[in-house]
């Protein structure tokens, strides 16, 4: 009995994996053939957020940075002014005042 299940085990898996042309593998297309897609919407366009399709966005080159050279600041004569101050009455006594 050990023997027979062998040998038919053994026939099966010959069986399967002998070649067999029953369904041969189709020819792969050519590369100049197939044309791809982004995202199934075309040339210029990509999926928004609810799947339609949209065109894609302008090319922006941004330009060369700025070179600016730092201005020199001179300083001015210092003025100073008197300070005129007085005293006037407040909700909480008397407050000096300066201006």
């Amino acid at each position: 009995m050990r023997k027979t299940m062998l040998l038919a085990a053994g026939l099966g898996f010959f069986a399967l994996g002998s070649g067999a042309n029953a369904l041969p593998l189709p020819a792969q297309p050519d590369v100049a053939t197939v044309q791809t897609v982004a995202q199934g919407c075309g040339w210029g366009y990509h999926r928004g957020p609810w799947g339609g399709c949209r065109p894609n966005g302008a090319v922006v080159v941004a330009p060369g940075p700025v070179v600016v050279a730092p201005r020199v600041v001179v300083p001015g004569p210092v003025v100073v002014a008197p300070r005129h101050c007085w005293w006037r009455n407040g909700p909480y006594g008397a407050v000096r005042v300066c201006n």
